[in-house]
């Protein structure tokens, strides 16, 4: 019988999938030694630090789990009620619970019902980003609140601190609707209903340089790129770099690294335009567009309105998909065989989600 996988979340090492089948509420396979897969191992104390093929993890909820992400070493889940489940590491407070001081986060392996401290009514938390060490959780009316490690300015909260308690960001998005968080790292995005973007957290490769000389900012700073980029409708930020996807269906890349303009563009501060025919539209296809885009640490992506999946960046373990090693300068189709509907870049492997064949 195969499950119907609702989400995919590659972390650092581990793939968590959101697939209910009843008793069961997520899978998860890869590094273990921080209990972000807190499964019951059928022999007692038999605890592997690595996990060779995918596990049910069961969590304490009838409902289903609707989104996943994945951090370093962490894992949250949201289900169809609402309801937040964090696992795996919380040194930082990254689990929206207090700190334990040397805590054994495999052996506990606890699986936490975060709560948000949210007074509006009629306003559930639909969404989460899993930063490395961080968490963003977005509520229906568009509102954030976040915990974990705060050094870079990554939780927004306008201080460099750990927060274990989940908390709303205010700054420039206090009274903004947000539709859409992105952070593979510790430099943020987030995209509003308007089609704004903000930014917060490490800018130590340009990424904020347009707003501020800071290296970090620890609170929600609107960026000034509508000039150059318009109305926005996707957004993507990976360890160094960020993207933006205009209405108008054109990718704006910046910050430093492989940006996918070739070897020649390893560093600017303006979003550039990557030519659309990238992405796959020529005059045999003119239609195509497209539609969405992702980052991982030193990875991109981008699906077009084929289903179509296209790579660029670092290519460390042959995590981009082309088939060999080298690193891709510039967006390249991926063969997958199958209609893409979304990727999760991790570290060194990335994860695709495909329409079924029916």
């Amino acid at each position: 019988e195969m499950l119907k996988v609702k989400d995919i979340a590659c972390g650092y090492g581990f793939t968590i999938f959101a697939a209910n089948d009843g008793k069961k509420h997520l899978y998860g396979t890869g590094l273990n030694k921080d209990g972000q897969i807190p499964h019951n191992p059928k022999e007692k104390g038999k605890i592997f630090d690595v996990i060779i093929q995918p596990v049910p993890v069961s969590l304490p909820t009838n409902s289903k789990v609707v989104r996943v992400s994945a951090g370093r070493a962490h894992t949250i889940a949201l289900t169809d009620k609402g309801e937040l489940f964090s696992m795996g590491n919380n040194a930082y407070g990254q689990c929206g619970r207090n700190i334990i001081d040397d805590e054994d986060y495999q052996r506990s392996s606890i699986i936490h019902k975060v709560k948000i401290n949210n007074s509006e009514i009629n306003d559930e938390i639909v969404d989460v980003t899993c930063g490395m060490d961080h968490s963003i959780f977005r509520s229906s009316k568009g509102h954030l609140y976040s915990c974990g490690w705060g050094a870079d300015g990554q939780t927004g909260q306008g201080h460099y601190n750990n927060e274990s308690n989940p908390t709303r960001l205010m700054g420039d998005i206090s009274n903004e609707c947000i539709t859409k968080v992105s952070c593979a790292a510790d430099c943020v995005l987030a995209l509003n209903d308007k089609g704004d973007v903000f930014g917060w957290g490490n800018s130590e490769y340009g990424q904020f340089q347009t707003v501020t000389d800071e290296q970090q900012l620890s609170t929600p700073t609107k960026l000034d790129i509508s000039e150059i980029t318009g109305k926005i409708i996707d957004i993507a930020s990976g360890g160094t770099i960020c993207m933006v996807l205009n209405e108008n269906r054109d990718v704006f890349v910046w910050g430093y690294g492989i940006l996918g303009k070739g070897p020649d563009l390893e560093h600017t501060i303006h979003p550039t335009l990557i030519p659309p025919t990238l992405f796959g539209k020529n005059e045999f296809n003119p239609d195509i567009v497209t539609n969405s885009i992702f980052c991982g640490l030193s990875t991109n992506a981008a699906l077009n309105s084929n289903g179509e999946l296209f790579t660029w960046g670092k290519n460390r373990s042959s995590c981009l998909g082309l088939g060999d090693w080298r690193n891709q300068y510039f967006p390249l189709r991926v063969n997958c065989g199958a209609e893409i509907t979304k990727i999760s870049l991790g570290v060194d492997h990335s994860c695709a989600l495909a329409k079924p064949w029916i």
